[in-house]
């Protein structure tokens, strides 16, 4: 996709590892760009495999007025008020228009039980895992860990033998769905992704006669899609300072943030805001100690 270079910027990022700490949850660090952004009304676009239940609430925090992508591109909320008019093909919930892109979870907790039979893997689906142990994988809290039970298109997983995963995968694609990976789940989704649910929302701003450069973060192998559909893709590094192999390998012109996490995040937007190119993906990489 190729936006004109004049057109005003629009941020789609990721959460977990990217604007969100990996392990605290925290933004903190990220404060100086998102203020920026705020001071030159550059939409910000969260785009993650969280659920709706968990994604509002910090929308709310940051005081984004944007739409959101949940659970890996299955939903895309849009606020009411945010486009002229009523969405096509969308229903309004609660202040927000849902744009539903992937499919019923019930079919996706049934497909992992028939793949782990299917293939023998060793699988836990996040809805067999009880609440005490769900704190203990994301070390969350019990109450925004219940908000991340409450998922409707996806499906995560604790593939617990790895050299299972090609296995997993191509039981999945015959069944019409994929297998991506996140920073502490694999995840089981329809046939679509957080790029799909990009490309359908630039669809709908430019079929009101609104253009975006697109700016994407993101760090994980589930960010690949939204991070193509982008004008200027930018690789967050993963929390001990590596880029993601898959990322790596996939995009290798893409540009780099500094640093793990939001502090990365936030050098990195405010570069961009500043109108300076950061390192290329290919390039070598910085040593995270310095950053």
């Amino acid at each position: 996709m190729t936006a004109p270079a004049e057109a005003p910027l629009l941020v789609v990022t990721d959460l977990d590892g990217s604007l969100l700490d990996e392990k605290t949850y925290a933004w903190d660090a990220a404060r100086g760009a998102l203020a920026a952004l705020a001071e030159h009304r550059v939409p910000v676009v969260l785009c993650s495999s969280k659920t709706r239940a968990e994604i509002e609430p910090l929308v709310k925090a940051l005081a984004l007025g944007a739409p959101f992508v949940a659970e890996n591109g299955g939903a895309l909320l849009i606020p009411d008020g945010h486009l002229p008019g009523p969405v096509a093909q969308a229903r309004l919930d609660g202040g927000l228009w849902t744009v539903e892109l992937g499919i019923r979870r019930r079919r996706l907790t049934q497909a992992l039980a028939e793949i782990a039979g299917e293939t023998g893997a060793r699988v836990r689906g996040y809805a067999s895992l009880g609440l005490v142990e769900l704190v203990r994988l994301t070390g969350l809290s019990p109450r925004i860990a219940a908000l991340s039970l409450d998922r409707h298109h996806d499906e995560p997983f604790v593939l617990e033998d790895p050299g299972a995963l090609p296995q997993v995968a191509e039981a999945a694609r015959r069944r019409g769905l994929r297998v991506t990976r996140g920073g502490r789940f694999h995840h089981l989704t329809g046939p679509t992704d957080k790029g799909r649910a990009v490309r359908v929302l630039i669809g709908l701003y430019a079929s009101v006669g609104r253009r975006f450069t697109i700016v994407a973060l993101g760090d994980s192998p589930n960010d690949l899609s939204m991070l193509k559909v982008a004008d200027r893709p930018v690789v967050v590094p993963r929390p001990g300072g590596d880029l993601d192999g898959a990322l790596r390998v996939a995009l290798p012109d893409a540009e780099r943030a500094p640093a793990p996490g939001p502090a990365g995040w936030n050098a990195a937007v405010l570069a961009v805001l500043r109108g300076e190119r950061l390192p290329r993906v290919a390039e070598e990489a910085r040593d995270p100690s310095t950053c």
